[in-house]
């Protein structure tokens, strides 16, 4: 560490200083004033110390700095990511991976950490910050993982990328193209066997999420079988044990590939669960992935919404293309001069940019009030603010004068009235602009805020996008139009739409669902994946129908088995929340009891956990795949058994170094407390031997 002093004033003002302390010991001790009897060498010690302590005190009037540099050295960082999924250990290598690998993994860790900084991470469908070895993880998703490593490490010293895994990716974007890769040499570790094996399997599985009673859906099965040819079997569709659809494959070539669609008539409510099966042929290395089970949800009817637009417009479009995907909605579009049908029979109405100056949709309106429809208001440059302002008591526009004002989402955490996730919730924060008409915005009281506005770098409380708080009478405004932008932005930043599909499905359901007045309300999905960690939320009210959060909520889980599982919802600011972790594929039903006072509610409901089998349908692993990646980046491939040769290669390299960073401080010198104690030191001097020399 070394320092300079920082003199803001110009150098002759140092001199000044000097002279004012010359000055003051020139007038104190002239004629050996106040020491009459001390002899020539003590005045001029004396005034010396004088002359040091003013001039000192002079010199900190002026505020002179003290900046101080300290030299940091900072070492490479290593980043060794370990594939953690089933297919890693689905080949003939299983024993060593699982037994010796691990510990020539710890000698790497330890030889790698003496002169590096060395991180080590595993992944499956998302990045885990500690080392796992237990190859339980059921999806593959390498390109992300990259990803979440480039943004945490994006302005740190890399030296160089371990990636362990078979190169099988069976989620996200292929992980050559992945543009926001780590600037940095990767190394891959070609785990995984290459080896064509004898095996037939279920490649790939499609079917509806959901299908109506007494119709049919369609299951859609891909099958797969390697050297197997002249061999034959047959697949079925089974419920409950009994074979429902069923067809004889022939294997006529080596690789063999065959599409096969099925039709299944849905003969009973509720989530039923199938099973994919074919049978067992003689020579196959496996028969783990001959089987492959799937849920779906039968129901009675689905839910019709109706989309009215003052005029075509993108954010109709957006909306309607994330509905469609959701098979329990059927979605009109219309323009609302050409409609004149009823709204009784829909569960919600979307009025864009309605009332407008050429509509003002008060027929609607009125009759959806009176039949107790739900409406979700959008506003825009067509919207009429005054006649909006009378067909709802959720938001008031004062003082349009006909422009546009662009203005970004900011989430509010305090929403209660239904659940986002995580992801949507950060996705949220980066939501580009909407257009909002200019003008003052006040909420009414009836009203709970979803998104305030942030104008420009500002924060503000003005509302952008509100519910109304009572279950009754269900209706939403939200202020700006373009969410047809937020649609294209999810899909350029994720490679999907699921988010933004999301957020308008959970607007819709939420309106949609008319509620009974229920003191007790578990909120939950229907379906989960047995990756993901199932989350549910509750709402307990009393008897004025008021929300309250003093009582405790139970919950059982009961699984197919008969087996109960628990659990005690937390206490969240207002309601309930609980984590209930992951559990094994099946159906499950719930059971919520509170007790208020001497009144007891309950709730009850169904899920079903869908197993994920993806890492099943190939064994193969992809070494070209991370031979690429690592010629692309300066790195190279090796296998599992020469793991320790990394040590040696990333020491050779030159641009794997420590950089040395200067960090400066600058601080006032009257700061230091050395100053002050040198000060005391001159003048305590001073004083002493004046007062032994008899002075005063």
């Amino acid at each position: 560490m070394n320092f300079e002093f920082v003199f803001q004033y110009p150098s002759w003002y140092i001199l000044l200083c000097l002279l004012c302390g010359v000055a003051y010991a020139f007038v104190l001790y002239r004629k050996n004033h106040g020491v009459p009897d001390a002899s020539k060498a003590l005045i001029w010690f004396l005034a010396a110390l004088r002359f040091l302590s003013v001039s000192i005190l002079c010199f900190l009037l002026f505020a002179p700095l003290l900046r101080l540099n300290s030299r940091e050295l900072e070492k490479p960082v290593i980043l060794f990511l370990q594939d953690n999924t089933e297919s890693v250990t689905a080949n003939s290598d299983s024993v060593f991976v699982k037994q010796q690998y691990p510990e020539l993994l710890q000698k790497l860790a330890d030889q790698l950490g003496e002169k590096y900084d060395f991180k080590s991470f595993s992944f499956d469908h998302e990045l885990q910050d500690s080392l796992k070895n237990d190859f339980s993880g059921k999806e593959t998703d390498i390109s992300s993982a990259l990803t979440e490593l480039s943004d945490r490490y994006e302005n740190v010293n890399i030296g160089a990328v371990i990636l362990a895994t078979d190169g099988i990716y069976n989620k996200g974007n292929n992980p050559l193209y992945n543009r926001r890769m780590l600037n940095a040499p990767v190394y891959t570790v070609a785990m995984g066997d290459t080896t064509i094996r004898r095996d037939l399997f279920i490649a790939q599985l499609r079917h509806n999420q959901l299908a109506y009673l007494n119709n049919t859906f369609p299951v859609q099965v891909t099958i797969q079988a390697d050297k197997l040819k002249g061999k034959s079997s047959r697949i079925s569709i089974k419920k409950d044990g009994v074979s429902v659809a069923s067809e004889e494959i022939s294997i006529s070539e080596e690789q063999f590939l065959k599409t096969i669609d099925f039709q299944i008539k849905a003969e009973k409510t509720g989530v039923q669960r199938y099973s994919v099966v074919l049978e067992n042929v003689d020579g196959e290395t496996s028969f783990k992935n001959n089987t492959r089970d799937f849920f779906i949800e039968i129901i009675d009817s689905r839910q019709k919404v109706l989309i009215l637009a003052a005029s075509p417009h993108p954010d109709v479009a957006a909306i309607r293309q994330s509905l469609i995907q959701n098979r329990n909605y059927e979605v009109e579009v219309k323009q609302a001069d050409a409609f004149s049908g009823s709204v009784k029979p829909y569960s919600l109405v979307i009025l864009h940019q309605l009332p407008s100056a050429g509509n003002a949709a008060a027929g609607v309106i009125a009759e959806a009030g009176n039949a107790g429809v739900p409406l979700w208001f959008i506003a825009g440059a067509s919207s009429q603010p005054g006649i909006l302002n009378s067909q709802q008591k959720l938001l008031q526009i004062n003082g349009a004068r006909g422009g546009m004002n662009d203005v970004y989402p900011i989430l509010n955490p305090g929403f209660a009235l239904f659940t986002l996730s995580d992801e949507l919730r950060e996705a949220i924060r980066k939501f580009g602009p909407l257009q909002i008409p200019y003008g003052n915005y006040i909420m009414q009281q009836s009203a709970v805020t979803l998104f305030s506005q942030r104008i420009g770098a500002v924060s503000t409380q003005y509302p952008l996008f509100v519910f109304s708080s009572d279950p009754e009478h269900k209706q939403a405004l939200l202020a700006g139009e373009g969410m047809w932008r937020w649609r294209l932005q999810d899909f350029a930043e994720h490679g999907n739409h699921e988010l933004f599909d999301e957020l308008v499905s959970k607007v819709v359901q939420y309106l949609s669902v008319r509620n009974e007045r229920k003191n007790l309300r578990v909120i939950a999905r229907n379906s989960y994946n047995e990756n993901e960690r199932i989350r549910m939320d509750a709402e307990v009210y009393n008897s004025s129908y008021e929300l309250i959060n003093q009582v405790d909520v139970n919950l059982v889980i009961k699984d197919e088995k008969g087996l109960t599982y628990p659990f005690t919802f937390a206490r969240t600011a207002s309601a309930y929340s609980l984590d209930l972790g992951m559990f094994r594929a099946g159906s499950y039903s719930y059971a919520a009891k509170t007790k208020v006072g001497d009144k007891e509610f309950s709730a009850e409901g169904r899920f079903i956990v869908k197993p994920v089998e993806t890492e099943k349908s190939s064994g193969r692993a992809d070494h070209a795949m991370l031979r690429t990646m690592a010629l692309r980046t300066g790195g190279e491939m090796v296998g599992p058994q020469d793991l320790l040769q990394l040590t040696e290669k990333i020491s050779k390299r030159e641009d794997v170094k420590p950089v040395s960073h200067i960090e400066s401080t600058v601080k006032e010198l009257v700061r230091f407390p050395w100053i002050f104690a040198l000060i005391l030191l001159l003048l305590s001097i001073e004083w002493f031997v004046r007062k032994r020399s008899g002075g005063y």
